[in-house]
């Protein structure tokens, strides 16, 4: 498997955040629209066997790592309540931190508007506002009588027009190579990704960042940082020394499978959020993600695969 760092650049509100496991998901359709239906079903082709043939990361400002789900004091914070709140809220951490480990974090961490002044930036590295809609009769075409009024609000955010993200692959350039992946991430970007794209939501410019060496990381290494959502379960690791947040992911069909019979809605899949630090019981190096693919998330489509792997740097854990 191959690293890859493309670079992201929002042009629009977003109403998904830009998740690894959804991401994957778009991206087979992408390929799919491109590359054709059997390109899409020879590269899934073992990907519950440990064979993936790419694994995304979410997408994350670029040099900056999300803080990790472990307790304040595994990355150095004082434990004194009075200083939790003004700990809680530095979110984010350059990539230097590779190259120390954990319990040395703290005095890197940032702020949202820490970080955003290390890039020169100033304002909110993301803006949520509601926007107002109204369930439709569709036979009608009109809201209906008093019965029929059904208000509710839709989450929308924008990234900071000047920010930019970085989206780290890992891939398989023996059966997809990086310029048919940068294409189908690009029909992405075209058409729209997550909800809303049909109305002008979710679009994106990327382009592969040129080749940079790898932030440099610690030599003993005994854990690892995931870069997405991901499935840990049933896998080799110390439970113990094992740290994330639980997450229900309710996916759901996109794209030409939302007119299947069935219904669009997939089996809810149990995650570790992005952050997580997770302890195996050996550590290889070399091994650039963690994780299963997960089938049988479909009533509708039985071939349906979800991105149970992520993407991962190497930490060393004090014991």
């Amino acid at each position: 498997m191959e690293r890859l760092i493309f670079t992201l650049t929002p042009k629009t509100a977003f109403a998904t955040p830009l998740a690894g496991d959804t991401l994957f998901g778009q991206c087979c359709w992408a390929i799919r629209h491109c590359f054709g239906a059997e390109k899409l079903t020879s590269l899934l082709a073992g990907y519950t066997e440990n064979e993936p043939f790419m694994v995304i990361s979410d997408a994350m400002p670029h040099g900056f790592l999300p803080r990790p789900t472990v307790p304040g004091d595994l990355l150095g914070f004082e434990n004194d309540t009075k200083l939790r709140k003004i700990q809680k809220a530095k979110k984010w951490l350059p990539e230097s931190v590779l190259r120390k480990p954990l319990n040395e974090w703290a005095p890197a961490a940032l702020t949202e508007s820490e970080m955003l002044q290390t890039l020169n930036l100033s304002g909110h590295y993301c803006l949520t506002e509601a926007q107002d809609h109204n369930s439709l009769n569709r036979k009608t075409g009109t809201t209906g009588g008093d019965s029929g009024f059904s208000p509710f609000q839709r989450q929308t955010f924008w990234y900071h027009p000047e920010i930019k993200l970085s989206l780290i692959v890992e891939l398989d350039d023996d059966r997809l190579d990086a310029a048919e992946l940068l294409e189908a991430l690009q029909w992405i970007g075209l058409h729209g990704y997550g909800k809303e794209a049909s109305c002008g939501l979710g679009k994106f410019e990327i382009e592969l960042t040129p080749t940079l060496s790898a932030p440099a990381t610690v030599k003993h290494p005994n854990a690892w940082l995931t870069l997405a959502s991901c499935t840990p379960q049933n896998l080799s690791w110390h439970a113990q020394r094992c740290y994330y947040q639980v997450l229900t992911r309710f996916g759901r069909h996109g794209d030409m499978a939302v007119h299947q019979n069935g219904g669009v809605f997939k089996n809810p899949v149990l995650m570790a959020a992005t952050g997580a630090v997770l302890t195996p019981k050996t550590v290889n190096q070399a091994q650039g993600f963690i994780g299963q693919g997960i089938t049988g998330v479909s009533k509708t489509i039985n071939a349906t695969v979800h991105q149970g792997y992520a993407p991962v740097y190497p930490v060393e854990m004090a014991l």
